[in-house]
């Protein structure tokens, strides 16, 4: 049963039948009873729904944030939240393809919209006390600055899945300020943001990434901290000694890079061969145009080894595998979804059909065919 809180002419509320009102971003609408499709999704209809559940899943987690600092857009007769915003941004340039999954590109993420001048941040470090300290350059002037507003810094750290927003961390005009990350933060790879925003939080800045940084040893540092002040140790110089950096994402990625072909070249080296290993199969590869920007190291590697005679051939394939299968950092996937093996399986039965569908419509034997005559024209 509808209802119609509005008089006749008022929107409708319910289903009728095969009729069904709703209200969609404050529009009214009347349509049709979907019905459930028997035919079985295409590759692209499945890499789509495996693309917007991967966008949505990543923006459920700024939602609050995103909302109240992306002023919402009127497109024609709707409202565009900030989030709506967001996902679209994802959708169309923050999706890249690897090892046969689509992970989101963290840098495309754009967690505020707005007016206000940033100030310039030269450098996040963690110092050994557990703090971080950011410093700024206020090289970025307008009639909107003032030396009043406020930084607020916005951390995602993957491993644990979690979003913090930290606010007021200092002013404009200080040129830095120090900062805690939550207690229960003690591992996982964090990402950071910034945003300014006017005392009276009339105006804010568009959101800057800044890089990336992995959380390791923290009981230890504690646990060294607090032998450190029951000895007396501690002094105002080793407060403010540098621990790590959180350095830019494209560098975070070289590194980890290097550090991946290390482990598997001394791999290699230990471990014996199988003659017989397995060629690996399409939907293992990397993206070739990303890992060739990621990686310029490949084709080198591959030319020294053809000339390199006391390796066998199988030890270059097995370097090149492990290579295709390494994710770069700053690639998240947080739906565990196999959309796209069951489309490939979906793919391979189609196939698998038509060739079986061929094979039984062929004659199979002399006595399959209806006359001499067709035999001659066979």
């Amino acid at each position: 049963m509808a209802e119609i809180k509005q008089g006749i002419l008022g929107p409708v509320n319910g289903k009728v039948g095969t009729v069904v009102g709703a209200t969609w971003r404050g529009i009214n609408y009347i349509r049709a009873k979907p019905r459930k499709s028997r035919k079985k999704p295409t590759m692209k209809q499945l890499l789509q729904w495996d693309k917007m559940s991967l966008v949505s899943t990543f923006a459920s987690k700024f939602k609050d944030f995103v909302n109240a600092n992306c002023p919402a857009v009127h497109n024609g007769k709707k409202w565009i939240t900030g989030k709506e915003q967001m996902i679209s941004r994802l959708m169309t340039q923050g999706i890249n393809l690897i090892n046969g999954e689509q992970h989101i590109k963290v840098e495309e993420a754009l967690l505020s919209i707005g007016n206000l001048a940033p100030a310039v941040i030269k450098k996040i470090n963690r110092l050994k006390t557990g703090k971080f300290k950011v410093q700024w350059e206020n090289g970025l002037i307008n009639a909107l600055t003032l030396n009043t507003d406020k930084l607020t810094m916005m951390l995602y750290n993957e491993t644990l899945d979690q979003f913090v927003a930290i606010s007021d961390v200092g002013n404009r005009v200080d040129k830095y300020a120090h900062f805690s990350l939550p207690p229960d933060w003690d591992k996982g790879t964090v990402y950071f943001w910034s945003m300014w925003k006017a005392v009276d939080g009339s105006v804010n800045s568009t959101s800057c990434f800044h890089g990336i940084l992995e959380l390791e040893n923290i009981e230890e540092e504690a646990e060294n901290r607090e032998q450190e002040a029951e000895n007396g140790k501690q002094t105002a110089e080793n407060e403010n000694q540098i621990l790590s950096e959180v350095i830019p994402i494209e560098q975070a990625r070289d590194i980890s890079l290097k550090n991946f072909i290390e482990e598997v070249e001394s791999k290699t080296e230990v471990e014996t061969i199988s003659p017989f290993t397995p060629p690996f199969k399409e939907n293992q590869v990397v993206d070739q145009v990303h890992t060739a920007e990621l990686n310029p190291t490949i084709d080198s590697e591959k030319s020294s080894n053809k000339n390199n005679n006391t390796l066998p051939h199988t030890d270059t394939s097995e370097k090149e595998g492990e290579l295709k299968r390494w994710t770069p950092p700053g690639y998240i996937r947080k739906v565990n979804k196999e959309i796209i093996k069951q489309a490939k399986t979906a793919e391979n039965e189609e196939q698998t059909d038509q060739m079986d569908e061929k094979l039984n419509n062929e004659p199979r034997s002399i006595l399959e065919f209806y006359t001499i005559t067709e035999e001659q024209k066979e």
